[in-house]
C-alpha cells in the first residue's frame, strides 16, 4: 500500500493553516528543576542517575542502587491548585507533579490559564505504576476518604481538568513503556476529530519503593551494577 494511503487511513492530512503545534513545555526531570537544567546537563554530559539513598536504604542485591530521582516530591503548594491539606498529604506525588508542571506549560504557551476554564481543552496523561498507591495507601494511609482518589491513577487527568475547569476528554493511559507517547497519539486524534480545541499531554514515573525496581531485576530487565547511557550503541539495561 502506498505510504500516502497507509498514513490516511488513519489519520487525516491538515489543510494549510490547521497544523497541530506544541505551544508550551515543561517538566522535572533527574537532577534537573525544569527542562532547560535537563537539556544543559545533556549537552555538559551530566550523568543524572546517582547511586544514594533518597528513596530507599536497602542493601540488597537485586535492588537497584543507581536510579534517577527528582527533588522536593515533598513541596506543593495546595492552597494554590484548590487541594484540601488532608487530600494533598494523601495524592499521589505524580498527580502533584503533573499539576504544577501542567500551569507552567500553559504559561510557556503563553496563555493564561484562567482564560481556559470551560474550554474545550483535554486532558492526556501516560502513567503505568503507582507506586505511591502501596506505599500510602495499604501501608502507612490513615482512612479518610481522601485516599482512594488520592492515589487513583484516573486522578491523574481528571484533577489537572478539575482544576481548570475544562471540558474537553480527560484521562490516563497505560500502555507501559510507552504510556506517554499513547497519550499524545490520542491528544492528536481528539484534536483531528474535533472532540477538543486544545490539548494538555503529561507523562510521569516515580520510584518511591524498591518492589517494582526488585521485580524488573529479577525478569532480568535491571542490572543494577552496570550503567546504560542513552543515544550509545553499548545499552545494558532499563534504567529506572
Amino acid at each position: 500500500m502506498p505510504a500516502r494511503k497507509l498514513f490516511t487511513k488513519g489519520y487525516k492530512i491538515p489543510e494549510p493553516g490547521e497544523e497541530i503545534v506544541i505551544s508550551g513545555i515543561a517538566g522535572r526531570f533527574p537532577e534537573s528543576k525544569n527542562v532547560e537544567e535537563f537539556k544543559n546537563n545533556l549537552l555538559n554530559k551530566v550523568d543524572m542517575v546517582t547511586d544514594d539513598d533518597r528513596r530507599w536504604k536497602l542493601d540488597h542485591l537485586d535492588i537497584p542502587q543507581r536510579t534517577g530521582k527528582i527533588n522536593d516530591l515533598n513541596k506543593f503548594d495546595a492552597l494554590f491548585f484548590g487541594v484540601h491539606f488532608k487530600q494533598a498529604h494523601t495524592m499521589d506525588p505524580m498527580c502533584r507533579i503533573l499539576l504544577e508542571h501542567a500551569y507552567e506549560a500553559i504559561i510557556d504557551a503563553g496563555v493564561n490559564p484562567k482564560q481556559l476554564r470551560g474550554s474545550r481543552t483535554g486532558v492526556f496523561v501516560g502513567a503505568c505504576f503507582s507506586e505511591s498507591e502501596k506505599t500510602w495507601f495499604y501501608e502507612k494511609l490513615q482512612v479518610n476518604g481522601f485516599g482512594i482518589t488520592g492515589c487513583s491513577r484516573a486522578m491523574l487527568a481528571n484533577r489537572i481538568s478539575y482544576w481548570l475547569g475544562v471540558t474537553g476528554p480527560s484521562y490516563t493511559l497505560d500502555s507501559a513503556c510507552s504510556s506517554s507517547l499513547i497519550a499524545l497519539e490520542h491528544a492528536y486524534r481528539c484534536l483531528q476529530d474535533d472532540q477538543c480545541d486544545a490539548a494538555l499531554v503529561g507523562g510521569s514515573n516515580l520510584c518511591l519503593h524498591p518492589y517494582v525496581s526488585l521485580q524488573f531485576s529479577r525478569l532480568g530487565n535491571i542490572i543494577p551494577r552496570l550503567r546504560s547511557y542513552f543515544f550509545c550503541i553499548n545499552l545494558y539495561d532499563i534504567k529506572k
